[in-house]
C-alpha cells in the first residue's frame, strides 16, 4: 500500500493518503460475455423478499414483503404484504391481462398490459404492470449467434463491457436491449430496455449476488421506468430458478361476495374525482 505526502508553505503540514490496491478488470470475449449474461436467465423465477416503491424526485418509498412466481412469457403472481395487516394486495397476470385485488378497497381491478401507468404516491402498486417486473426479474436470452435481423455487438470499457443487441427491420437497425457487465466480477450490473422507436423504456440494476456461482440471481433488483416516473426495488432473501409452480398460481381470482369489479383506467379517475381519498 502506497502514501502520497503534502507539504505546506512552510514544509511543516503534512497530509498522508493510504491508496488500496488498483482494481483488476478481466478479460472477456464476447461469446463467454455472453454466456454470462444468460447464465442466470430463466424461464421460472419463485421468490420472497422486500418490494419498495418510488416516484422519480420523492425521496419517500412505500414498501410491502413480497412473495411471487413468475415467468419468462410475462405471468406473474405478487402478493404484498405488511406485519400485522396481512395482504395489501395481490397482483396476477397471464402475459396479457392482469388483476390487482385490494382487500381494502373491497375491490378488484382489471387491465391490460397496455393500460396506461399513472402516477400515484398513495397507491404506487396501482402502476405496477406484471410485464414491468418479468422483464427484469426474467430478462431476456441473448442470442448467441448473430443472424442478419438480429445480431450482438461487443463494446469494451475500461470498468465496464456493454453487449448491444441490435435488431435489423428493412434495412434500418435499432437497440433492443443493452447490458452492461462490471469487468470487476463479469456479473450484469444494468440492462437497458428500449422501446420500438429507440427510447429508454427501463432501466435495471442488478447487484448483491445471492451466491458466488456463475449463475447467481441478484438478490438487489432496481428498476428505473423513466415514461412512468417510476422506480421499483426487489431486494430478495430467497430466489428459485427451478421452482414448481402450482397450477392456481396465474389463476384469477374469484370475485368475493361485496367485492366491485373496475378496470384500472376506471379505478385512476374515480380516484381522481375524489381527490385522491
Amino acid at each position: 500500500m502506497g502514501s502520497v505526502a503534502a507539504a505546506g508553505c512552510g514544509g511543516a503540514a503534512q497530509r498522508t493518503a493510504q491508496l488500496g490496491p488498483a482494481p483488476v478488470y478481466l478479460s472477456a470475449d464476447a461469446a463467454t460475455l455472453i454466456q454470462r449474461a444468460n447464465a442466470w436467465a430463466s424461464s421460472a423465477l419463485q421468490a420472497k423478499g422486500q418490494l419498495r416503491m418510488y416516484w422519480s424526485g420523492d425521496e419517500d418509498s412505500r414498501h410491502v414483503n413480497v412473495q411471487l412466481y413468475a415467468t419468462s412469457t410475462g405471468a406473474l403472481r405478487l402478493n404484498g404484504k405488511r406485519s400485522l395487516v396481512g395482504t395489501i394486495f395481490d397482483l396476477v397476470g397471464n402475459g396479457f391481462e392482469f388483476q390487482l385485488s385490494v382487500p381494502d378497497h373491497g375491490a378488484h381491478y382489471t387491465g391490460t398490459r397496455a393500460a396506461p401507468a399513472e402516477p400515484d404516491p398513495e397507491r404506487p402498486y396501482f402502476a405496477l404492470r406484471p410485464h414491468h417486473m418479468t422483464e427484469a426479474l426474467l430478462p431476456e436470452l441473448l442470442p448467441t449467434t448473430n443472424a442478419p435481423g438480429s445480431f450482438v455487438v461487443l463494446e469494451t470499457y475500461p470498468s465496464r463491457y456493454a453487449l448491444v443487441w441490435m435488431e435489423a427491420d428493412g434495412g434500418t437497425a435499432r437497440i433492443r436491449r443493452k447490458v452492461w457487465i462490471d469487468r470487476k466480477n463479469l456479473r450484469v450490473s444494468l440492462i437497458e430496455g428500449f422501446d420500438a422507436d429507440g427510447r429508454i423504456d427501463f432501466n435495471a440494476t442488478y447487484s448483491n449476488y445471492l451466491s458466488g456461482g456463475i449463475d447467481a440471481y441478484p438478490g438487489r433488483i432496481e428498476v428505473e421506468r423513466p415514461w412512468e416516473e417510476m422506480v421499483f426495488r426487489f431486494d430478495l432473501t430467497e430466489a428459485d430458478r427451478n421452482p414448481s409452480i402450482p397450477a392456481v398460481a396465474f389463476r384469477f381470482l374469484e370475485l368475493p361476495s361485496g367485492y366491485r369489479l373496475l378496470a384500472i383506467e376506471e379505478a385512476m379517475a374515480e380516484f381522481r374525482r375524489r381527490g385522491g381519498d
